[in-house]
């Protein structure tokens, strides 16, 4: 199925340009990070400790940033062996319950998941940053993922299920 790239709304760009700045950021830090490391470790033979640490965030960071282009363009793993054997109609309400129930099960949680990470008084180990601030993109990954929800929903109510219908091996 072909995405339109013409017809994209407003919120819709101001995501992607957020996810790919954000994700491209943070993988700037991690390839930075990386060579600081291996130049202290190897050249200077002093290693720091907190490239690790800066390393392992910005991973997380990149993860949490980046999920939500897997959700928009359905580049997320899935194990279909049953979905591949459905009917288009019926691929077409798989795709409409699963972006429904992965919506209400991240608005169920989102509250008690933010309460939470407030009340967390805990640090990292080298950089003492607060985990507040450090786990600050998970609550930003929830949210676009109930927006991308949402707006896959939206989407897949108004495809024809004849778009459905794809070659061999080939995924939705």
């Amino acid at each position: 199925m072909t995405v339109e790239k013409e017809n994209k709304s407003t919120a819709k760009k101001i995501l992607d340009i957020f996810d790919v700045g954000v994700t491209s950021a943070s993988f700037i830090v991690i390839f930075v990070t990386f060579m600081i490391s291996i130049l202290s470790r190897y050249v200077f033979k002093k290693p720091v400790p907190w490239t690790y640490e800066l390393s392992i965030l910005g991973y997380m960071w990149t993860m949490f940033f980046g999920v939500g282009k897997a959700i928009e363009n359905d580049e997320h793993v899935v194990f279909s062996l049953v979905y591949d054997k459905l009917s288009p109609g019926r691929k077409k309400l798989c795709l409409i319950l699963y972006n429904i129930l992965m919506t209400v099960l991240l608005l169920i949680c989102f509250i008690p998941c933010v309460q939470a990470a407030m009340k967390s008084t805990m640090k990292t180990g080298v950089l003492k940053l607060p985990y507040r601030l450090v786990f600050s993109p998970f609550f930003f990954m929830m949210i676009e993922i109930i927006v991308r929800s949402v707006m896959n929903v939206v989407r897949w109510i108004k495809t024809d299920t004849s778009e459905l219908e794809t070659k061999e091996g080939e995924a939705v």
